[in-house]
């Protein structure tokens, strides 16, 4: 039967660190797990990749240089959840989680019956087609419910208004969190900046409970350092990321223009 890695990690206590896919690139992703990061966490929210065969070969591709694989979905609903896990991600991220019931629908969507309503089917991925030798259908049931990562997004100030009844729900896997939009909504213009007063004291929060429960965080590295990363681990971030593969291409670019082209331009502009 498959092993979802990530959640055998989490519980070695291990700390992960992966890095983020808009661009839906194979090559990437396959670029990522030749450089040793432990999994690609795969962002459809906020880019044009779909529930398709687009997504499930980057997850082929990902784990086949040892990576295990998260996915955000743009709503909580249980196709797209449903086939998230059915492709073989090892997680799935929920948006806007704002209460307790968001929650309890996202598990609900995850888990197969008893625990949940999710939809069943050997023939895919998640169930080794099938053909496991030693397949299982009720070990498949079971191994599932156990495994698969259910991570409510911590965003909206309604989360930490409701953060005892939220981290009380059975199946939750981790929670991640995001402090661009949590800043955003309470009307503060300013990206990955973990340090804002109203931000930090929501995020220590989260933290402490989370801790206190042996509930793994998931957290961008805001900002890129090591000193951050390992602050962040302290706090009981097992699942650390660093940014995704758009923004650092675009950091390559800015460098580039800076550095080269901007130069070349005016001394060439200097002879003319």
């Amino acid at each position: 039967m498959r092993e979802n890695r990530i959640k055998q990690r989490l519980d070695n206590n291990e700390v992960l660190v992966g890095m983020g896919t808009f661009s839906g690139s194979r090559t990437l992703v396959e670029m990522m797990g030749i450089a040793g990061f432990d999994f690609v966490f795969i962002d459809m929210e906020h880019t044009p990749m779909f529930m398709n065969r687009e997504l499930q070969d980057m997850i082929i591709t990902a784990n086949s240089v040892g990576m295990g694989t998260i996915a955000r979905v743009k709503i909580k609903d249980d196709w797209m959840i449903r086939t998230c896990f059915e492709m073989g991600a090892d997680g799935v991220v929920f948006p806007h989680c704002r209460c307790a019931a968001d929650v309890e629908e996202a598990v609900r969507y995850s888990k197969f019956p008893p625990e949940g309503i999710r939809g069943s089917a050997t023939d895919c991925r998640s169930a080794g087609y099938g053909v496991y030798p030693d397949f299982s259908f009720p070990e498949y049931v079971r191994k599932s419910n156990k495994e698969t990562l259910v991570i409510p997004l911590a965003e909206d100030p309604e989360f930490y208004d409701n953060i005892d009844e939220i981290l009380a729900v059975p199946g939750i896997g981790a929670v991640s969190i995001g402090p661009s939009d949590l800043a955003l909504s309470m009307g503060i213009l300013e990206t990955y900046n973990m340090s804002i007063p109203e931000v930090k004291d929501r995020l220590e929060l989260l933290f402490a409970k989370c801790k206190e429960k042996g509930i793994p965080v998931m957290s961008p590295i805001a900002p890129p350092t090591a000193e951050k990363a390992q602050e962040l681990a302290d706090k009981g971030c097992k699942l650390l990321i660093c940014r995704n593969d758009v923004s650092h291409f675009g950091n390559v670019l800015k460098n580039f223009q800076k550095t080269v082209y901007q130069p070349l331009k005016e001394y060439w502009a200097s002879k003319q």
